[in-house]
């Protein structure tokens, strides 16, 4: 059994690198572990529209199941900053329907996906990556792509390290009968509720949310029980879905000789959120244009493929940056100080301003609203009040403004 690229994982990142190298005429076999594509889902399915039109995926009915035009950020202490816009900013998506649209496009494009298939290691015969290991039998493949997911095995096995930093525990739960507004998720923060990251309200439909945390430390399911007492008095009857949430940027090397690794295994989420599917999806379209130049070539050498790297780290290299600088000084910030900084916000009156930079901005590439709030007088008077001088001079220089 042979292929010319085996991708290893028909998550977001795995799929997408599917349909771009199926579309450039190469032969192209995904190998998924579970029996049905997107299934279990790890996702707070939170997807911008901006991120949706750079993959090349149209929304549809298949898959969104609400639109979302803002959102509501709360303090530590219950303050709330009000996000509003004047267009649609993201939709709510049902990630395994998603995932399975994603699956559609790449076999109408030439892919083959293998469910039921699960990848026990990766064959390596003189120094290179030239196939995979499945129970026992051996697919040869020029080029093997990794997007495993989070757990990264089979990378760990070839010695690739794993993320260490911002490695958190994430929980969902699906909750009906409670009163939301239309159009509006809500973003909680708070060290005693969701350490090193925040939760999340985020409607589906009418009285039905789907509500979430991830956090650093302590059980992910009891801080989220806590959370829905607190948001709508308790909830009964909710079943949870547990994942990794990654915040710590993406590692070091993500190829070697015959192999790329791409999406969650190589950390390409946004520190900011843990989101991984937009971000993790547009080094995909890097991976298969670095892996079509290979197969040309039919050069697999690191010293070949490693073009890969150059290419997402010029695409996307200042964004991990910048969000990962935020995130750190994030994670520093006592709840007394972030209630400070949400006092100063809303005693100056300038929610207005924050949400038309907002509006204005990208979900996914945040850089651009982070400089756009350090080149504001106003919002840097409020952010010294909040945060004092030193916090302030800290945060610019982790981001080099």
């Amino acid at each position: 059994m042979s292929t010319e690229a085996a991708i290893v994982g028909a998550g977001p990142a795995g799929l997408i690198a599917a349909r771009e190298l199926a579309r450039r005429g190469f032969e192209v076999e995904v190998l998924e572990e579970h029996p049905i594509v997107g299934e279990p889902s790890h996702c707070a399915g939170l997807l911008s529209v901006e991120g949706l039109k750079r993959l090349g995926v149209d929304p549809c009915q298949d898959f969104v199941q609400q639109e979302v035009t803002g959102g509501t950020v709360y303090s530590p202490g219950g303050k709330a900053v009000r996000i509003s816009g004047s267009r649609t900013r993201a939709y709510v998506v049902d990630r395994a329907a998603f995932d399975r649209h994603l699956a559609d496009s790449a076999m109408r494009d030439g892919a083959r996906i293998e469910t039921g298939r699960r990848v026990t290691g990766l064959h390596v015969a003189k120094g290179r990556v030239c196939g995979v290991e499945i129970r026992g039998s051996t697919k040869q493949a020029y080029l093997v792509i990794d997007c495993e997911g989070a757990g990264g095995y089979l990378a760990k096995g070839l010695g690739f390290p794993r993320p260490s930093e911002g490695v958190l525990s994430g929980v969902n739960a699906e909750v009906s009968g409670v009163d939301l507004e239309p159009g509006m998720v809500e973003v909680w923060l708070g060290e005693y509720l969701a350490p090193a990251l925040f939760a999340w309200v985020i409607p589906i439909g009418e009285k039905v949310a789907r509500c979430g945390l991830a956090c650093g430390r302590g059980d992910a399911e009891e801080r989220l029980r806590a959370f829905l007492e607190r948001r709508f008095g308790g909830v009964g009857g909710t079943k949870t879905l547990r994942w990794p949430v990654l915040t710590g940027g993406p590692i070091e090397r993500t190829f070697t000789d015959g192999l790329l690794l791409v999406g969650d295994v190589a950390g390409q989420t946004k520190p900011t959120t843990g989101g991984g599917v937009i971000l993790g999806g547009l080094c995909a379209v890097e991976a298969a244009r670095a892996a079509a130049e290979a197969l040309e070539a039919e050069d697999f050498s690191a010293g070949f493929i490693g073009r890969y790297e150059r290419y997402w780290r010029a695409a996307l290299g200042k964004e991990f940056s910048s969000m990962l600088s935020v995130r750190r000084f994030l994670n520093k910030i006592p709840d007394g100080r972030m209630d400070r900084l949400f006092d100063s916000l809303k005693r100056s009156g300038l929610e207005s301003t924050l949400e038309g930079l907002a509006d204005g901005g990208d979900m996914d590439m945040q850089s651009g609203v982070l400089i756009a709030v350090f080149k504001n007088p106003a919002l840097l008077r409020v952010l010294a009040e909040g945060l004092g001088r030193m916090g302030l001079v800290e945060l610019r220089a982790l981001l080099n403004l």
